[in-house]
């Protein structure tokens, strides 16, 4: 009976201090890592609150980097914005003082020069990049989308980006509708009769067995594309370039210098109410734009809030506090000495011990 309770008084300290040592031991690592949770079976619902947080924060900072290249491109294009509508100001201050008849040639040839300078710092602002992509060329923004012409080679689209969760917003105006002053019209540019097949344009019909009065008498149904009381068809022609030609701000800017050089003062007279609806437009595009960027930088401020709160609450269930861990070190320590004393005075007993 002695000898089995001395075992077992022997085994019953190791396992003392194997576990105070272990205990120890987790606490020196915790101090070391100043982490209260290091493995899943430590706390699991902590653990998997942990990680939740921890993937909704990976999501805010990506949410945060597309905000923050949305803010890049909107600001870009409404810088853009500015310059195409204080270029459009001085156009129609040029305007307003030509239109009169107390200017000579020479200087409206002069003038003309002033706002072919504009024309060129428009193509520059229209082709304005971000890195190697054109901002007003929708999706297409690996293609320049004017030239010197106004002719546009971009499309309509309208890239988004999403912001927060489920929240996509539009990054960019497509040229269409910034240079094209019509927001309604194609900027292909069909011809009026296109919507209409059963009116032919009679500029292929060569007029082919119509005679000469018959073609003066009903000139204006010729003008519509068919003949009263003939059954005369033929196939559409071909859309004159005229038709093609769309009142864009490049036009607009072209026809001013046309207009200068040929001493029309009527031509720019009639300019001024185009000028007037392009800053109209080009103000309310950039009234669009700091709509969504204000929504954005909204959307921004809430994002790094929840990243903050999440990063707290994150810290308070895997994280150590200091204070209470030095206290359970010390006191840890404590156990372990005493379990240490026990045993050597248990442990190191002789037989000669025991016969006394």
């Amino acid at each position: 009976m002695t000898r089995v309770s001395e075992n077992s008084q022997s085994t019953a300290l190791k396992y003392a201090i194997n576990m105070a040592k272990s205990k120890m031991e987790d606490l020196q690592l915790k101090g070391s890592t100043l982490k209260k949770v290091r493995r899943p079976s430590d706390d699991p619902v902590a653990n998997i609150e942990s990680l939740n947080l921890q993937a909704k924060n990976v999501d805010n900072d990506q949410y945060l980097k597309n905000s923050n290249y949305a803010m890049l491109q909107l600001s870009a294009t409404e810088s853009s914005l500015q310059q195409l509508t204080e270029v459009m100001m001085i156009a129609k201050e040029r305007a307003i003082a030509q239109a009169s008849d107390i200017y000579n040639p020479e200087i409206r040839k002069n003038v003309a020069n002033e706002i072919r300078e504009l024309l060129n710092q428009t193509l520059s602002i229209a082709n304005k990049r971000i890195g190697n992509r054109y901002i007003f060329s929708g999706f297409s923004t690996l293609k320049a989308p004017f030239d010197i012409k106004g002719s546009y080679f971009g499309d309509e689209g309208h890239m988004t980006l999403e912001v927060s969760k489920d929240f996509f917003t539009p990054i960019n105006l497509n040229g269409k509708e910034v240079f094209y002053t019509s927001e309604n019209s194609d900027y292909r540019n069909e011809h009026p009769l296109d919507e209409f097949p059963d009116l032919y344009d009679t500029r292929n019909f060569l007029y082919r067995n119509v005679p000469k009065d018959q073609l003066k008498e009903n000139q204006n149904f010729i003008d519509k594309g068919r003949l009263e009381g003939s059954i005369y068809k033929s196939k559409p022609s071909p859309i004159d370039a005229d038709f093609r030609q769309k009142d864009n701000l490049f036009q607009q800017l072209n026809t001013f210098v046309a207009a200068l050089e040929n001493n029309d003062a009527n031509t720019i007279q009639s300019l001024l109410e185009k000028f007037d609806s392009s800053i109209s437009r080009l103000v309310t595009l950039r009234t669009r734009i700091g709509s969504i960027t204000k929504n954005i930088e909204i959307s921004k401020d809430i994002l790094e809030s929840q990243i903050i709160s999440n990063k707290e609450r994150r810290s308070y269930l895997v994280d150590s506090d200091i204070a209470e861990l030095f206290a359970d070190m010390i006191k840890q320590e404590s156990i372990l000495k005493t379990a240490y004393k026990t045993g050597n005075n248990t442990i190191n007993q002789t037989l000669l011990d025991f016969i006394r």
